[in-house]
């Protein structure tokens, strides 16, 4: 597990570009969910955040491009709007273009829906 002010050392660090995006980003998640714990994968280059009971959720990838949050089972997460990136079987990706309403809206919308589809396949596995 990594402390809060070690993640955000990381950031301001090594991702310069989108540090303040992605502390951003990042409040919102703990906010959301206070459980959470946060790791920094140096070798993916991101932080990730586990659900005590849902497991790994979502990770911040920082990337040239921009800011993406990963949602490690998004491909079964619900996106009448087309807002996720991949075509992969399980993960999906949110671009995170800007501190706007509209993607902090999204940024909720989808984490709860992870967390809650985390708390469903951890349900299913112990009743197996």
């Amino acid at each position: 597990m990594s402390s809060t002010d070690e993640v955000a050392s990381y950031l301001q660090e090594h991702h310069t570009e989108h540090a303040d995006l992605a502390l951003w980003v990042r409040s919102l998640l703990l906010e959301a969910e206070p459980d959470f714990e946060q790791r920094i994968y140096r070798g993916w280059e991101a932080v990730g955040f586990h659900h005590p009971d849902a497991g790994y959720v979502c990770g911040l990838f920082p990337r040239p491009d921009g800011l993406q949050l990963l949602l490690e089972h998004g491909a079964v997460l619900p996106d009448p709007e087309g807002v996720l990136r991949g075509d992969g079987r399980q993960v999906r990706t949110l671009p995170v273009p800007d501190r706007s309403a509209r993607t902090e809206e999204y940024i909720q919308r989808f984490l709860d829906l992870a967390v809650l589809d985390g708390l469903e396949r951890k349900s299913t596995r112990t009743r197996n």
